[in-house]
C-alpha cells in the first residue's frame, strides 16, 4: 500500500494526462485479475505454504524494479509485472489461516493495519524511489516471517481452470461487489490528485488515507458471529453515503468524515463476502480467492472510469458515480435475499 497510493502522482510528473493516469492503474489491475484466477485456483490443488513463499519472493522483486520507472509506460509495465507477483499469495493466505480454524474478519484486520501504516509511512517519507525500497524490504520481512509458518493440510479437490461454475453459482455476491468497487476504485484513481487541489502535501495525504485502514483494523476484527447477509447489505448502503459525502468537501480535512464511512463500509463488504463464500462453497480457496480477482476486475474498469469522468467532467463527477454505482450494487443484493 505504500507503492500504491502515490502512483498517480508519480505517473503525473512523468507527463501522464488524468486518462493516462487511469490507464497505468487498469494495467495493474488487469494483471492482478489474471493472477488471482489462476492462483486462487492453484491454491486449492497446490502446497499452500509454498505458493505463498512464491508470491511474496516474486513481489519483493517487482517491487524493487519500480524504482526504474521512467516515464509513463514502463511505470504501466512494471506495475503489470507487480500485478502477477501480488496476485499469487492472497488465497494461500486466505486458505492457510481457514486451516488453522482462525478468524477471517481478525486476519483481515491486520491487513487494513498493514494498509495504515503503509499510507502513513508513504506520505512521511515522500521520496518515490525510497518508497519502493521500503515496500521491497518490508515484503522481505513478510517472506522471512512466512517461512516460519506452520505446514497446513487442507483436502485438496480436482480444479478446472476453464471452468466458470463457481462464478455462476456465486454471481450474487460477485456482481453487486464488483459494481460497488468498481466506483470506488474510480475515485481512489484520482483521489491523491483531487487532495492535492484541495490543498494538501503528502504528509496530509498519507494521514487521511491511513484513517481508512485503522478505523477497518477495529472493526473487522469485531465481525465474527454477525449475519453476513445483513453485514453486505449495509456496506452497500454506507458505500453510497461515503462517496456522497465527498462531493461538498472544499478543503482536504473535510474529507475525514468520510474515510470513517468508507472504512466501515469495506469492512462490512469485504469480511462478509468472504465468510459468506467460505460457507457457501467445497472450492473454498478459488471461491473466497475469487474476491481478489474481482477487486482486481474492478481495478480495470474504476481505473478507467476515474481518470476518464476526472479528465472530462472533473473529480466531483466520480463520486456522484461511485455513489450511484452502490446504490446499484444494494438494489441487487436486495434483490438477491
Amino acid at each position: 500500500m505504500m507503492s500504491i497510493m502515490f502512483i498517480p502522482l508519480l505517473a503525473e510528473e512523468m507527463g501522464a494526462t488524468y486518462t493516462q493516469v487511469g490507464i497505468i492503474m487498469s494495467v495493474y489491475g488487469a494483471c492482478l485479475f489474471i493472477s488471482t484466477y489462476i492462483f486462487s485456483k492453484a491454491a486449492d490443488v497446490w502446497n499452500i505454504k509454498k505458493l505463498l513463499l512464491v508470491g511474496l519472493a516474486c513481489s519483493a522483486v517487482a517491487y524493487f524494479l519500480q524504482i526504474f520507472a521512467y516515464d509513463p509506460l514502463s511505470l504501466a509495465l512494471l506495475r503489470g509485472l507487480l500485478g502477477i507477483c501480488v496476485g499469487m499469495y492472497p488465497a494461500a493466505f486466505i486458505m492457510h489461516i481457514y486451516g488453522q480454524k482462525r478468524s477471517i474478519g481478525k486476519f483481515s484486520s491486520f491487513g487494513a493495519l498493514g494498509w495504515a501504516f503503509g499510507f502513513f509511512g508513504a506520505g512521511l517519507l515522500g521520496d518515490f524511489d525510497l518508497i519502493f525500497l521500503v515496500s521491497s524490504l518490508m515484503v522481505v520481512l513478510s517472506f522471512i516471517l512466512a517461512v516460519r509458518m506452520p505446514e497446513v493440510q487442507l483436502d485438496k479437490i480436482k480444479v478446472n481452470y476453464f471452468s466458470l461454475s463457481t462464478i455462476k453459482n456465486n454471481w450474487s455476491i460477485y456482481l453487486p461487489f464488483f459494481i460497488r468497487h468498481t466506483g470506488a476504485v474510480g475515485c481512489w484513481t484520482i483521489f491523491p490528485l483531487y487532495m492535492v487541489s484541495l490543498g494538501a502535501d503528502k504528509f496530509w495525504i498519507g494521514l487521511i488515507f491511513a484513517i481508512n485502514p485503522v478505523v477497518q483494523f477495529l472493526i473487522m476484527r469485531r465481525l465474527d458471529g454477525w449475519n453476513m447477509e445483513l453485514v453486505v447489505k449495509a456496506g452497500y448502503l454506507l458505500s453510497i453515503l461515503a462517496f456522497a459525502s465527498l462531493v461538498p468537501a472544499t478543503i482536504y480535512y473535510h474529507i475525514i468524515p468520510s474515510m470513517f464511512l468508507v472504512a466501515l463500509s469495506w469492512s462490512f463488504l469485504f469480511v462478509g463476502s468472504t465468510e459468506l463464500l467460505l460457507v457457501r462453497n467445497k472450492d473454498k480457496a478459488t471461491s473466497a480467492g475469487y474476491i481478489n480477482s474481482v477487486i482486481a476486475l474492478s481495478m480495470i474498469t474504476g481505473a478507467l472510469l476515474g481518470g476518464t469522468l476526472s479528465g472530462m467532467f472533473g473529480f466531483t463527477a466520480v463520486f456522484i458515480v461511485a455513489a450511484g454505482l452502490s446504490l446499484v450494487s444494494l438494489l441487487i443484493s436486495l434483490a438477491m435475499a
